[in-house]
């Protein structure tokens, strides 16, 4: 991509897919900001590119910007790139130039940079045929996810629960406790006319501590009349002085669902 042949006012879009390793190698030295970093699966940066894996709860036609800043540039200046999650489409590498060297010079740069690139993707996909090699229990011990007291879980009722409209309700939950973190899972029946799909999950713990690192899915919404399973985590290392847990999900409008007083199994 010649950033001489763009527009000012257009803005490149990239597809991206959650899973897959993207990479963009730039022909000089640049910084680059990436929106919800924290996100990602991985990010490795370099002094002229960066390779990332784009967050697993990716939902297709989700926009993300990439912001560059060149080092040779005024610090008013940039480039912004649009990451669009697609379903089936990702591009691997984007090539950026942005000055007049030798194209020998530039070649050369990036032949590196693509063998570099190659490299992490094969390690990637390594790493995602080792995991996938090993399930259950097994994949949990291989991760050091636990520990002597192995797995513990705790059922509980819907007398737990409470909810800001009477649309939605919880069945039955399941409290699980391993060596690095606690787990939530829950059954919850939509009875409105609109879809619910969570969108921000909150876990507290010892009246008012947030706990870190919260991850939850399916990224799917429970349709009207229908009851679906959603699964919440977040790191919680063993000893860790957790009591009673309130678990909240949230949608993007009002409706929203809080488990309290959750004790560990």
């Amino acid at each position: 991509m010649d950033l001489s042949r763009q527009s000012a006012a257009q803005t490149p879009e990239i597809c991206i897919h959650r899973g897959s390793l993207t990479g963009f190698v730039f022909d000089q030295p640049a910084s680059v900001d990436l929106e919800e970093e924290v996100r990602f699966g991985s990010v490795l940066r370099g002094r002229s590119s960066i390779s990332f894996i784009p967050p697993p709860d990716l939902a297709p036609g989700e926009r993300l910007r990439l912001r560059v800043h060149f080092e040779k540039d005024p610090p008013e200046q940039g480039v912004t790139f649009m990451l669009v999650a697609h379903p089936e489409q990702v591009t691997h590498q984007i090539d950026v130039f942005h000055d007049q060297r030798s194209r020998a010079s530039l070649w050369q740069e990036l032949e590196e940079e693509r063998a570099r690139s190659q490299r992490l993707d094969e390690e990637n996909q390594s790493l995602h045929g080792q995991l996938k090699a090993h399930g259950g229990l097994l994949r949990l011990f291989l991760n050091g996810e636990l520990g002597f007291d192995e797995l513990r879980k705790k059922v509980f009722g819907a007398d737990k629960a409470r909810s800001t409209e009477s649309s939605l309700s919880m069945s039955d939950g399941v409290l699980f406790r391993s060596f690095h973190s606690v787990a939530v899972r829950l059954s919850v029946q939509n009875t409105g006319t609109e879809p619910w799909r969570v969108v921000k999950a909150l876990l507290v713990a010892n009246e008012g501590m947030p706990l870190e690192g919260i991850q939850f899915g399916p990224s799917q919404a429970i349709l009207p009349g229908a009851v679906g399973s959603v699964f919440v985590e977040a790191r919680a290392a063993a000893g860790a002085p957790l009591e009673g847990l309130t678990l909240t999900l949230s949608e993007e409008g009002p409706r929203s669902i809080t488990v309290e007083n959750l004790a560990l199994p």
